[in-house]
């Protein structure tokens, strides 16, 4: 376990990228738990507000290809530090907002500055630690999306009840502007440029590559293998943002509570995410001889069990329980899915194998806000939209199936 020890380059490349990720997603989920402050006080709908965050997701998806690519080609530590600029900038410009053209705007601005990080963020991982630890490496780091999801709808909630709902728009940027210059000095894309040797534990996968007369973007469209696991997460994109971005409504709505409590609520029942990123991980890389597929098969059927009994209007005990499941199933499969697209086409094309798979998982959370806040206006209450989220996590899981692995992926 020596790569993960703090104080070694690649254990400070991951904690700095933690950090900067982390705040990619308090200043994504800063938003959810202000939706009623919003609603309230400009009067929009909540279709309204779930076509905001649609509007954010068709930037990042238009997006995400091509910061892949730039990934790929300019180095991850620049790509991801101009999108964390970018979207300190659209967080800020959609707090000025009086309008729903502005808050658009504002949107599509972070979106495009938040497309920027997830594959930038993995090709660093994935260039500072051996394949053998691939897994255990993104599951560590993927903590920051729980944590970043949980602190992100927490200070949001309490900073929309008491300093106005703007203030979560304000606040956040400048914290994540902090953390980007700390990252943008102190990390490096490759221990090459740390005067330490690269790993050579790909170098057939990256031969075949290199001799293969197609393009890098040809070879990463035309694998099959990559197809199959771009369904299979864009089903469980579709559920993740979901809830991540209802959850806090629906506890205000459906329960009674405050939009600080409820805030604090959804964060805490995210919590245990943290532990299921390096645990599937680990499991994967060191129990299951760095297959994918089993683990992420059983947490897409418990995500379609533990929403659809949500889906039942249970009491706020058992609500609470089922939404803590709901915190470890939302991120766990992530970080499987995640691995494939370096496992597939090795560290060379790890950015761009994942803008491809991440322009499915924005397509999944373009249509899941509008969608969602569709079913919750139509039936004015959120057992439909829960129950819709058992039915794609359950075609998610039988979609898991079609995935081939094997231990030689580059040509299939």
């Amino acid at each position: 376990m020596k790569q993960f020890k703090l104080k070694s380059p690649a254990g400070l490349v991951l904690f700095l990228t933690w950090l900067l990720f982390g705040m990619y997603y308090v200043n994504r989920f800063n938003y959810s738990p202000i939706i009623p402050l919003l609603k309230a006080d400009l009067g929009i709908s909540n279709t309204q507000a779930g076509w905001l965050m649609a509007l954010f997701f068709i930037s990042y998806t238009i997006f995400q290809l091509p910061s892949g690519f730039l990934g790929d080609r300019f180095g991850p530590r620049k790509v991801l530090t101009w999108g964390a600029v970018i979207s300190i900038a659209g967080n800020l410009i959609f707090s000025q907002a009086t309008s729903f053209g502005l808050l658009s705007l504002g949107q599509l601005a972070n979106g495009l500055g938040q497309s920027m990080g997830w594959t930038s963020s993995l090709k660093l991982i994935v260039s500072w630690f051996p394949r053998s630890r691939r897994a255990t490496s993104i599951g560590f780091f993927a903590t920051s999306v729980s944590a970043g999801s949980s602190v992100g709808i927490w200070i949001s909630g309490l900073l929309g009840d008491h300093l106005g709902w703007r203030s979560s728009f304000i606040i956040p940027p400048g914290l994540m502007a902090m953390v980007a210059l700390l990252f943008w000095m102190m990390v490096k894309d490759n221990p090459r440029e740390k005067g330490l040797p690269d790993f050579d534990d790909e170098l057939h996968l990256e031969r075949q590559i290199e001799n293969d007369p197609r393009s890098r973007l040809s070879l990463v469209l035309t694998n099959r293998i990559l197809w199959s696991v771009a369904l299979v997460y864009f089903c469980f994109v579709y559920v993740q943002f979901g809830c991540l971005v209802w959850i806090p409504s629906f506890l205000k709505e459906t329960y009674a509570m405050s939009v600080d409590l409820a805030s604090t609520i959804s964060a805490l029942v995210l919590l245990p995410g943290v532990f299921a990123s390096p645990l599937a991980g680990f499991l994967s890389d060191h129990y299951f001889g760095g297959k994918r597929k089993p683990l992420i098969l059983m947490g897409m059927f418990i995500l379609a069990l533990s929403t659809f009994l949500l889906s039942q209007e249970v009491s706020i005990a058992l609500a609470a329980g089922l939404l803590a499941i709901v915190g470890l199933m939302i991120i766990m499969p992530d970080v499987l899915l995640a691995a494939y697209p370096s496992d597939i086409l090795s560290r060379k094309l790890s950015a761009t194998g994942m803008g491809f798979l991440t322009t499915f998982t924005s397509i999944a959370g373009i249509i899941t806000t509008p969608l969602s806040g569709k079913i919750i206006d139509s039936f004015d209450s959120y057992t439909a939209v829960f129950f819709s989220f058992a039915v794609v996590a359950l075609a998610g899981a039988l979609l898991t199936l079609l995935i081939r692995e094997n231990t030689n992926y580059a040509n299939r």
